[in-house]
């Protein structure tokens, strides 16, 4: 009634800001990879007792500062304090395009147990570049390159290296012809001493690249050209056979 008053006065309080920063951050070394890393420096402020949740998932090291086997996307870390107040650190895990190496061309080998197969690649796309490459089995001739000569018959592949170590392989199966085969048919020898009137034939040839031709030698016999000849003199006279490849067999026939 006489207006005496009297005050409490109250200073209320607030802990620091809660802080946490981006430590360091690894990508995905190859396309579709998951050792993807990342971290935060240890945070600052709140009440302290921090805990940590990595999300989406439960990457190793789940609960602590780094983590570590993570696939491309955001990836956030979230920190509590003691009093159950929050802050995030965000993420984005990124990877490489795809490394990709594909067939150009193949050159089969042209004689049955030959040994001049080719195969290449295109230029590799996607990775990290610098791109090396490996030909197995063996060391063909351009080993190193994308080109290479001198296979024999099976399977080759090169297989692509990028700088981030990451590989993709490109197969080819060099193929060879069945062996070219000819074979005595017949053969007729001088009927008089001094004579020229041997003969000689071979079977239908087999194998190869088809389209054979014929080659009588010594001399031109009388059918040089085809499968047989007449008209021969004693001694040896041989049928070299060559198909559309350019591969030759041989067949001699002694004419006494």
């Amino acid at each position: 009634a006489n207006n005496c008053t009297t005050a409490v006065n109250f200073t209320i309080t607030q802990p620091t800001a809660l802080v946490a920063t981006a430590a360091s951050q690894t990508n995905v070394s190859c396309n579709g990879g998951s050792n993807g890393a990342a971290s935060i420096n240890t945070p600052t402020g709140g009440a302290g007792g921090y805990t940590y949740n990595w999300t989406p998932g439960n990457p190793t090291g789940d609960g602590t500062t780094s983590i570590t086997g993570l696939t491309p996307g955001t990836w956030t870390c979230t920190v509590t304090d003691a009093n159950n107040c929050t802050t995030a650190v965000n993420f984005t895990i990124t990877q490489p395009t795809a490394l990709v190496a594909t067939a150009a061309s193949q050159t089969n080998i042209s004689c049955n147990g030959g040994s001049n197969g080719a195969a290449s690649i295109n230029t590799p796309t996607g990775g990290a570049g610098g791109y090396t490459y490996n030909w197995t089995p063996g060391n063909p001739t351009g080993d190193g390159t994308t080109s290479v000569t001198g296979l024999t018959p099976g399977t080759w592949t090169c297989t692509v290296t990028d700088a981030n170590n990451c590989t993709t392989v490109v197969n080819f199966t060099i193929t060879q012809p069945t062996a070219l085969v000819a074979t005595a048919a017949s053969q007729t020898n001088v009927s008089c001493n001094g004579g020229s009137n041997g003969a000689a034939s071979i079977n239908t040839p087999t194998g190869g690249a088809g389209g054979y031709t014929y080659n009588w030698t010594p001399g031109n016999p009388t059918g040089d050209g085809t499968t047989s000849v007449t008209g021969l003199t004693p001694g040896t006279w041989t049928c070299t056979v060559t198909d559309a490849n350019n591969c030759t067999t041989a067949v001699n026939f002694t004419i006494t």
